[in-house]
Order: structure tokens, then C-alpha cells, then sequence
């Protein structure tokens, strides 16, 4: 924290710095008692008076009075009970709903990868030379969609011949 000298505190009391330099110092003292203290010790007997004759005889006194007639206004009560059932029910599903996707991804790349194996298995079982049918059906469906595709850039490019 960087403190002021003297001299800055003298500056600062007779309003010679710029404004934006005296509210920087300004906040600064609500900080530093170091530096309150350097500020305070430059006030003299003269100011104290001159100050004093700016306030009236019954300040405190028409203060306190004007304390007294503020009447009490007390808080109405905000139903949090409500409020905090709904926030609670929705972090309970929003965390509910992360476990399912989570599960679910699990569950399915799991399966992804046990299903080789398990085809695998059972044809060594059976010794049977036949074609894997999980493979044939993945290789039907690739060549589908890749003729699928085909057709759609076919049927672009004669629109853009035309």
C-alpha cells in the first residue's frame, strides 16, 4: 500500500491536487489509520474553530430528535422455505439427469465393445466359417448410406449443369 507524505496531505487539505488525485487519497484514508493520522496532525486550532462555527449550538441535539421521530418499519418476512424446495428439487434432478446420460454412455460403449467379442467368441465356439453377421449388417448399412449420398451429389451436380 503506498502512503503519503506531509506535503501531499498539505496539498491534499488546501484542494490543489486534481480531482481524480484527491478522491484516490481520499480513499485511501478510510484505509490507513497511518496515514489518518499524518492528515489529522495538520489540522489546526483555526480550522477546528472555523469549522465549528459552520455547525449550530443544537446539532446533537436536533439529530437525536430527528432519530427519536424515525418510527420502526420491521422487514416483512420472505417465505424462503419455498424458494429453497424448488432450488433443492431442481439440483436433485439436475444431477439426476447427469448420472442417467452417464450411465446410459457407459452402458452403450460397453456394449459397443462387447459385441465383437461376443460374436468373436461364438464363432470359434462353433467352428463355423460362415461371414460375422454383426459385420454384414454394419457393411450393408455403410454401403446404403454411402449410395444414399451419392445419389444426393449426383442429383446436385445435374441441377448445376442445368
Amino acid at each position: 500500500m503506498k502512503h503519503y507524505d506531509d506535503i501531499e496531505w498539505i496539498f491534499y487539505k488546501e484542494k490543489i491536487l486534481s480531482d481524480e488525485k484527491q478522491i484516490e487519497m481520499e480513499e485511501h484514508l478510510y484505509r490507513c489509520d497511518r496515514c489518518m493520522e499524518i492528515f489529522l496532525s495538520l489540522i489546526d486550532k483555526q480550522e477546528v474553530d472555523k469549522a465549528g462555527d459552520s455547525i449550530s449550538e443544537n446539532f446533537t441535539a436536533d439529530l437525536m430528535a430527528n432519530i427519536e421521530n424515525l418510527r420502526y418499519k420491521p422487514k416483512t418476512k420472505v417465505k424462503k422455505s419455498n424458494t429453497r424446495f424448488k432450488d433443492m428439487f431442481v439440483y436433485y434432478a439436475a444431477v439426476a439427469s447427469v448420472a442417467v446420460v452417464l450411465t446410459l454412455g457407459g452402458f452403450y460403449s460397453g456394449l459397443v465393445d462387447m459385441v465383437p467379442q461376443i460374436g468373436k467368441s461364438t464363432v470359434e465356439r462353433h467352428n463355423i466359417n460362415a461371414p460375422n453377421v454383426v459385420a454384414d449388417v454394419s457393411g450393408k448399412i455403410v454401403s446404403k448410406t454411402s449410395s444414399f449420398i451419392n445419389s444426393f451429389e449426383i442429383s446436385k451436380s445435374r441441377e448445376e449443369l442445368r
